[in-house]
């Protein structure tokens, strides 16, 4: 019965399409180590962030100095989706599979890259609590220059300002950024990149000033909030700390989203939107926000919000964290189910198998979760 079930054939075929679709997984920090066993969905892992130290002077002495308790931060992660596909095949393509190793069913690749685009997205989704952002919203970047990553106000910039640490950092782009980055002769230029032109003989822009590069057709865009007028700070005693700020307007209306990246007058940091809230009498009381606000505001002060742009995201792997969990169910049986853990990109795919009549349903699942552990580790990249 397994011979004829083909599921290692099934997966091998449905790999190149899972890791063509599967851009974001890899270039983050996965924790699948941290699982349990099978039936963990809703687990929810807890992931140190560490705590800041100081250093000391120090003095010889015949006493040690007495240790410093350390309020180590955390994020949680919680294995919170697990998400399948299905498809048939007949009999006459399950022999086709066996006689052609070329042979890829449209349904099949079909399926395997909707799996890869589930993960890939919920990964990109975590872009609206990344509060840096470089580039022009509405302006696809790199249309003449690489400012919006090497720029006095690019992204490297911003993440070393964020004190990410100074690499691997990756950046994901959508298409547009990513022809006109292939345009640009930092990029195509042999005698500029100094790799002897890789990126005219295949295509792929590779690592350059610093990053990784990468196309992902996924990429989201971020849709501002429908707030209009000129919101301003509505608080006299705003204190460095603070997690929402009020504001108000002569005519204030509409609402803000999550998402939306906002700055103060008088303040270079840059600050997101994590709850939506819509104005009432002109005004809007406890705007959730993200870092929490790191200069105490003048009442009044202008509130500015960046336009809707698409996020393209530059990050080092430790901004986000992933997880994967064997989905839950009955034993492995080695004559209709396997789990095999793709090595390019990190994700492990079950494939469970039902005979019908004259054709047979291959099912297809995966568990996980997502989390941005440290959006100081991030930066958008408007378009």
């Amino acid at each position: 019965m397994s011979n004829t079930l083909n599921i290692p054939k099934i997966i091998a075929r449905g790999l190149p399409t899972l890791r063509q679709n599967a851009v974001t997984p890899r270039l983050v920090t996965d924790y699948s180590f941290m699982v349990g066993g099978a039936g963990a969905k809703g687990n929810v892992l807890t992931i140190p962030t560490g705590a800041v130290q100081a250093t000391a002077a120090i003095t010889p002495s015949n006493t040690p100095p007495s240790n410093v308790d350390h309020a180590a931060g955390s994020k949680t992660l919680t294995i919170g989706t697990w998400a399948g596909s299905y498809f048939h095949l007949t009999d006459q393509e399950k022999t086709q599979i066996d006689k052609d190793q070329s042979f890829v069913p449209l349904q099949m690749s079909e399926a395997f890259k909707s799996i890869a685009n589930s993960v890939d997205a919920a990964v990109l989704a975590l872009y609206k609590g990344v509060y840096g952002l470089a580039g022009t919203a509405g302006t696809t970047p790199f249309a003449t220059t690489l400012a919006a990553w090497t720029g006095s106000s690019g992204g490297r910039k911003i993440l070393q300002d964020q004190l990410s640490p100074v690499g691997p950092w990756n950046v994901v782009v959508d298409p547009a950024a990513e022809g006109n980055l292939l345009g640009l002769s930092q990029i195509n230029g042999a005698n500029t990149r100094g790799d002897g032109g890789g990126t005219m003989r295949t295509g792929e822009i590779g690592n350059v000033l610093g990053a990784s590069w990468f196309v992902n057709q996924s990429v989201p865009t971020h849709t501002r909030g429908t707030l209009t007028g000129s919101p301003l700070v509505n608080d006299a005693a705003v204190s460095v700390g603070d997690a929402t700020v009020d504001i108000d307007a002569a005519s204030l209306t509409g609402t803000v989203v999550v998402g939306d990246v906002f700055t103060v007058a008088g303040d270079t940091q840059q600050y997101t939107v994590t709850a939506t809230a819509t104005a009432a009498s002109n005004a809007i009381a406890g705007v959730a926000i993200t870092p929490t606000a790191q200069v105490a505001w003048a009442d009044n002060a202008a509130v500015t919000f960046v336009a809707s742009h698409v996020a393209n995201l530059a990050m080092h792997p430790g901004a986000i964290g992933i997880a994967f969990a064997r989905p839950e169910g009955e034993g492995l049986n080695p004559q209709n189910e396997m789990v095999v853990r793709d090595e390019v990109s990190g994700i492990p795919i079950r494939v469970k198998v039902t005979e019908e009549y004259y054709q047979t349903t291959y099912r297809l699942d995966v568990m996980y979760g997502v989390s941005l552990l440290r959006p100081e580790f991030a930066v958008r990249i408007a378009g």
